[in-house]
């Protein structure tokens, strides 16, 4: 496992996009790189001392062109860990929200990212 770090919750759930009014389909942004991203995270050192385990989750604001515009971190074990996903925030990149007219547009993601350490 890639610096004692195992991400078990690769996937991304969605909280939703700001979806304009009309007949068509609304789509969430959607991360274009964030296998690649989470997997760099080192597991901070004073964690793996401590035994430190559990869930980032961090929210995300993506504007109409892919980029994160702002977060907003909901829960994490401890301050060391969200620091060492804040660390990497920069370098995801996501296809943007798309409105009901197939517009982009800003949207939100909550992204988890679990840490666990290994034997």
């Amino acid at each position: 496992m890639k610096k004692q770090l195992l991400i078990l919750a690769m996937s991304l759930f969605v909280l939703g996009a700001y979806a304009g009014n009309g007949d068509g389909k609304a789509e969430n942004p959607k991360a274009l790189n964030y296998k690649e991203v989470i997997s760099d995270i080192e597991y901070p050192q004073v964690c793996k001392e401590k035994g430190i385990e559990g869930q980032v989750l961090v929210t995300l604001k993506i504007d109409q062109f892919g980029k994160v515009i702002n977060h907003r971190f909901e829960s994490y074990p401890c301050t060391d860990l969200r620091d060492a996903v804040k660390k990497v925030l920069p370098s995801l990149t996501f296809t943007p929200a798309k409105n009901s007219n197939g517009e982009a547009v800003v949207g939100l993601i909550a992204v988890p990212v679990n840490f666990k350490l290994t034997i």
